[in-house]
């Protein structure tokens, strides 16, 4: 059994996911990210922020995200 899962992770679900996380992120950080968008460089000021949170992030919408499609619920991304 192959343990590596990344290897074998859907490249879009793992967008979807990253995207997912980073959506959460600026959700429970609204306030940071407030500050983040007074200086000059907003957007690369949330993302480093948003960066040194990743991992705590990805696992929460992954959890998020496996506990909806347990009850049959799908996440999607709007084109």
């Amino acid at each position: 059994m192959n343990s590596d899962k990344s290897k074998n992770a859907d490249p879009v679900g793992n967008d979807l996911v990253t995207k997912g996380a980073f959506a959460l992120y600026r959700a429970e950080n609204a306030h940071r990210v407030s500050e983040f968008k007074k200086s000059q460089n907003a957007e690369a000021a949330i993302a480093a922020d948003f960066d040194a949170y990743r991992t705590r992030y990805l696992r929460k919408f992954k959890d998020v995200f496996d506990s909806l499609s347990e009850q049959g619920l799908t996440v999607t991304r709007a084109v």
